[in-house]
């Protein structure tokens, strides 16, 4: 696809995912992750959605890429791209969000908070891949961590309740894990 054509569908595709989440703003605020993470399925998986600056990744770390800003800061859409091996750390958010794999796969493992220890205790892991998604709302109650264990680079496009200004700063809550000593301690 040419240049100019690519650049106009993609910001095509970026408004009408916009114009989605500003209705789906307008909802109910407890169901916002969840229609948030469906309006990906539908609207997350054109190919050009990305340019190929965005699908660059860093070595050090998994890389973010500003998709779009919400004019009135109620939301900012984020491409993650992670390079094998690497990891957020465990957990919950700040906000609302949601999101889909884009290419590639990931690894979701989740947590249960323990406010008696004050750590999360590791639950399962879900494999995530091209096409799937997932949500959370704010809180301890959805404590995850998201890798990528492939040889492979993966990009995951992700929704997160804040302006963007904040989206390094306002989205994950950091969740101490739980020491294989205190767990084995706990089921003794």
């Amino acid at each position: 696809m040419h240049s100019t054509t690519a650049y106009s569908h993609r910001a095509s595709l970026l408004t009408a995912m916009a114009r989605k989440i500003d209705l789906a703003c307008q909802g109910a605020a407890d169901k916002l992750p969840q229609a948030v993470a469906r309006i990906l399925c539908e609207q997350g998986s054109d190919a050009v959605l990305l340019t190929p600056e965005q699908c660059k990744g860093n070595d050090q770390c998994y890389t973010r890429h500003l998709l779009y800003a919400d004019p009135a800061g109620r939301y900012t859409v984020v491409a993650i791209v992670w390079s094998p091996g690497q990891q957020t750390p465990v957990h919950a958010h700040y906000t609302w969000c949601a999101y889909r794999v884009f290419s590639g796969s990931l690894e979701e493992d989740r947590y249960q908070w323990d406010a008696g220890h004050a750590c999360a205790h590791h639950g399962a892991t879900v494999a995530r891949v091209a096409g799937q998604t997932g949500f959370g709302h704010a809180g301890m109650d959805q404590i995850h961590r998201l890798r990528n264990t492939s040889a492979h680079p993966a990009i995951s496009i992700h929704v997160y309740g804040v302006d963007a200004a904040r989206v390094s700063t306002h989205v994950n809550r950091l969740a101490p894990e739980a020491h294989e000593s205190q767990r084995e301690a706990e089921l003794a």
